[in-house]
């Protein structure tokens, strides 16, 4: 028995319920790899009443198309599909944005708190402020001539 979650097709073979659907609609492998980085569900209008659905993503640089037909139903279950499986790689991007808007704060704040930090006395390592260390008297230095 398959663990929840997960379809068996054919013999040994279990993929979870996001690629099932797929390989019912016949994808192989390599093109479901594919349709995980980049792959959307896009409807056509043919004369005035038909809409066909395509299933549109790249491999090596061409685009592909994969006839859904005209049934919306279908069209609905493979975007849920692509949802689930493009997911992490929306996370990604939405965490790397942050990231860079965070970084972007930090250096602005940086900036605006360096004359106060100088007026201070303190110096910024990296990120971090930090109070010079003073000379000490006691120590002479030695110079070789």
């Amino acid at each position: 028995m398959a663990p929840k979650g997960q379809v068996v097709i054919g013999q040994d073979h279990q993929v979870d319920r996001s690629t099932s659907i797929l390989v019912r609609v016949g994808l192989t492998a390599e093109e479901i790899t594919a349709v995980k980085r980049q792959g959307v569900v896009s409807a056509e209008l043919r004369g005035r009443k038909c809409t066909v659905f395509k299933l549109r993503f790249r491999i090596d640089g061409r685009q592909r198309a994969k006839y859904l037909g005209t049934g919306a139903a279908l069209a609905d279950t493979v975007r849920e599909a692509l949802r689930r499986l493009q997911k992490s790689k929306w996370i990604d991007q939405n965490l790397q944005a942050l990231v860079r808007e965070a970084n972007r704060l930090l250096r602005e704040s940086k900036s605006q708190l360096l004359p106060f930090a100088d007026a201070a006395g303190y110096r910024f390592h990296g990120r971090t402020l930090r109070r010079p260390r003073r000379p000490d008297p006691t120590k002479t230095s030695v110079t070789k001539n």
